[in-house]
């Protein structure tokens, strides 16, 4: 019993590298793209199934994270975010959603949300304790 395990410990091997190596891939495949706006480096996106999971797989690397939902928990894809600091420079002024994850530098922001002539707004601090999630909720 135990040669027969170990005989085929390198074909298991091979299987997992292989399914690693593919779901990498798939999930590269589906990533949107990486910008950059002055010193903030943000990703937005998340409509259809693949690419929110390729998302989700990248959300440890942003600090702040921004769902845009509406109030029966449906993702919203068609806001307008803008970023601004403590002294209310503007940052960022982008399209985004349903789902914008930024990389910004520890601080105080301004986070301001448009959609359809309706603005919300929340004042965030980003440390390097934690991360900053937000969600947007609409009607």
């Amino acid at each position: 019993m135990t040669n027969l395990i170990s005989n085929k410990t390198p074909y298991v091997f091979a299987a997992v590298f292989a399914m690693a190596l593919y779901s990498s891939s798939v999930l590269a495949d589906t990533l949107p793209a990486v910008q950059q706006s002055g010193d903030v480096t943000y990703i937005t996106g998340g409509i259809g199934d693949e690419e929110r999971d390729a998302l989700k797989a990248v959300k440890q690397d942003y600090n702040l994270r921004i769902l845009s939902a509406g109030v029966q928990g449906a993702y919203v894809g068609d806001a307008h975010i803008i970023i601004s600091d403590n002294k209310g420079q503007e940052l960022l002024n982008t399209n985004g959603g349903p789902i914008f994850y930024a990389k910004l530098p520890n601080g105080h922001y301004a986070v301001s949300e448009e959609r359809h002539e309706e603005t919300k707004k929340q004042s965030i601090v980003i440390s390097a304790s934690k991360p900053t999630d937000i969600t947007f909720r609409w009607k």
